[in-house]
């Protein structure tokens, strides 16, 4: 993604959270793979490019985007004008249990508080369908995310290893909506 130096914060109405349609596709693969490769901090680029294609392929999230259900929140997107600036994706786990299965902001973008806004909409989601428990998972080595985490309430409750390398290692979060 093209870096481009802004010196001034946006209005947070200039911003528009809705469900994503397909098309956003392109921007919403673009943002994934950026967020996924920047959080993951693995100095093995192969395993990096590995996952990214195990998760977010174009077909894999069009399906995504088309298939919203019950289980399926949907992915959600953060736009200005008509760029995709931030994308949100979870669904329900089980009857009061939902998840936030990937949030990630574009980097031009950080600390304007786009994350909050999009966790909220999902979270807002989740709690109509009778949820009163949300989880996330983050990288443990992404202490920025788990900063972010933190400061909404939600709470490390175990880590999740990565059978083929240590660096891949997740915490699970938990959090009462």
């Amino acid at each position: 993604m093209e870096q481009v130096k802004r010196k001034e914060k946006l209005n947070s109405e200039e911003i528009c959270i809705e469900l994503a349609t397909t098309e956003n596709l392109d921007q919403i693969v673009a943002i994934c793979i950026e967020g996924y490769t920047r959080a993951a901090a693995v100095k093995d680029k192969q395993k990096v490019q590995k996952k990214v294609e195990e998760y977010y392929y174009p077909e894999r999230i069009l399906k995504e985007i088309e298939n919203v259900s019950s289980k399926w929140s949907g992915w959600i997107v953060a736009r200005l004008d008509e760029k995709v600036i931030g994308v949100i994706g979870g669904g329900i786990v089980d009857s009061k249990v939902a998840k936030i299965s990937d949030l990630y902001i574009d980097p031009d973008y950080l600390r304007e508080r786009i994350g909050k806004r999009l966790v909220d909409h999902l979270t807002q989601m989740q709690q109509l369908l009778g949820n009163h428990t949300q989880l996330a998972s983050l990288f443990k080595s992404n202490k920025e995310s788990l900063l972010f985490y933190e400061a909404l309430g939600f709470k490390q409750i175990h880590d999740n290893s990565d059978n083929e390398s240590s660096d891949f290692t997740s915490i699970e979060m938990v959090r009462d909506i």
